[in-house]
């Protein structure tokens, strides 16, 4: 059940350095003036507008008085919907799920005189769910692993402590977070169609919003270039918790501790005319791996139930992503930010293991963006996003074996799979976006309900997520 849990809005927090904010103009996102393409708060998985606010919204005088506090108020929903109607195990259900973030960041030298300091706080609430049974109904990697499971109505989902120094080239911070926020930040179009199974599974990072005590350090080498290295402790029983546990609470999870380093690059418009992403990011997580196949005494753990499965040692892994913007319809020489573009992306994530329990061996992620092709919707942005998934022998084989035990005869699919996905962002104000998908899969397995005897059928899923940003919408965020 646990490899169900993944969810739509997640926190976002950069890698790159600070551009001046007066060469900027007005943005929509808090954060934006100081860091290129990146957020902060429970978004990572949210398309934010980058649509110039207006500046006679309702609570405007109250945000500019906020932020000469040093307050800067988080407040959003997210409606996430998906649907398999002919992908997966069983087709034709559905998922609906509505999740609200509330928070905000605390500038520390304004409030009580520590320069560098600031308070991050995002409390997250899923009031309303319907059936979260969806990832084990469609089963594979690609269209079932992005379906959420939140079994738990309140989640803390960031409560950090960060601190910068050597005039904000260093940030430390420690404190309650996802792993996620800060390395393999998503590079598609829409991030819920490029879930990375084997980050959040087998490095141990968790789904957001899913937080576990970390620590993390970030030197800025250039404005672009930062190298940074981190520490968190992982639950592997993450969808019970809620956030403020110390140790495992009443979850029956184990623990383990991840640790990840990367070295990012990463530009945006303000930067230069085309903007790049690099970034390379190897983990290790030295929690116990319980073997997919083998049990201790090298029998199949389908055919041999009375034997313990084999377990080792931690696991290890890499990450490499990049993304280009390569064309311009101005090329180049324009000064608008949102100019008609495209860009190109891909990643590849590895683990070096085959024994890892989550069973994914390896995960690709490549795809083209065309942003803002009418002018009349400077901000929309349209994707073609190609996925894949390889999962190690080991999981084959199993899955080839609880198959047929479960009177479901040869099983067929093999170790890949394949997703071809259309999507949009349609910025609809500068506080609104909606964010339809639409999934083809080849190759779909039963790695999420392997006893399940049915033959998993290739085919379509769809989604949509509908996000509001209140503070942005009520203008509690002054600066806009």
């Amino acid at each position: 059940m646990t490899q169900r849990a993944a969810v739509g809005c997640a926190l976002m927090i950069t890698l790159a350095g600070p551009v001046m904010a007066d060469e900027q103009g007005p943005v929509a996102d808090t954060m934006a003036i100081e860091y290129p393409n990146q957020k902060i708060g429970p978004r990572v998985l949210n398309v934010e507008p980058s649509a110039p606010a207006a500046s006679d919204k309702l609570l405007a005088e109250q945000g500019r008085w906020l932020n000469e506090q040093g307050i800067s108020p988080h407040l959003s929903m997210t409606e996430i919907y998906l649907r398999n109607p002919s992908a997966g195990l069983s087709t034709g259900n559905h998922e609906a799920l509505t999740l609200f973030a509330l928070g905000g960041d605390f500038d520390l030298d304004k409030l009580v005189g520590i320069p560098g300091g600031t308070l991050h706080f995002e409390q997250l609430y899923v009031p309303w769910t319907s059936n979260l049974a969806y990832g084990s109904q469609v089963g594979d990697v690609i269209a079932g692993k992005p379906g959420p499971y939140i079994p738990r109505v309140s989640h803390l989902s960031l409560f950090t402590y960060e601190q910068k120094l050597l005039d904000d080239t260093l940030a430390i911070e420690v404190g309650k977070s996802n792993a996620g926020n800060y390395f393999a930040l998503p590079l598609c179009n829409v991030p819920l169609g490029c879930v990375n199974a084997i980050l959040q599974d087998t490095a141990g990072i968790n789904p957001p919003p899913y937080a576990n005590w970390g620590a993390r350090i970030g030197y800025d080498l250039t404005p672009a270039l930062r190298a940074q290295a981190g520490a968190w402790r992982s639950n592997n029983a993450y969808p019970f918790t809620n956030g403020w546990e110390r140790t495992t609470g009443d979850s029956g999870g184990t623990l383990s501790t991840l640790y990840l380093a990367n070295l990012a690059y990463r530009t945006d418009y303000h930067m230069e005319a085309y903007p790049q992403t690099y970034e390379l990011l190897g983990f290790h997580n030295n929690g116990e791996q319980t073997d997919p196949y083998y049990t201790v005494t090298g029998t199949s753990k389908v055919r041999d139930s009375s034997a313990a499965a084999r377990t080792s040692k931690g696991v290890s892994g890499f990450y490499v992503g990049a993304k280009k913007t390569f064309w311009r319809r101005d090329g180049g020489k324009g000064s608008d930010l949102n100019p008609t573009a495209l860009a190109a992306y891909a990643s590849l994530t590895h683990t070096v293991d085959q024994d890892t329990a989550n069973g994914v061996g390896t995960q690709g992620n490549a795809g083209l963006i065309l942003s803002a092709p009418f002018r009349s919707r400077p901000f929309d942005s349209y994707s073609v996003n190609l996925n894949w998934a390889q999962l190690t022998e080991r999981e084959q084989r199993f899955l080839e074996e609880a198959h047929a035990a479960s009177g479901g005869g040869d099983y067929r699919p093999g170790r890949n799979e394949y997703g071809l996905s259309v999507d949009a962002n349609f910025v609809l104000t500068d506080s609104i976006v909606v964010s339809p998908f639409l999934l083809r899969t080849w190759g779909a397995s039963t790695w999420l309900n392997p006893y399940t005897g049915i033959s998993p059928r290739d085919g379509y899923a769809a989604g949509l997520l509908f996000h509001i940003q209140f503070d942005e919408l009520l203008g509690l965020n002054s600066h806009h």
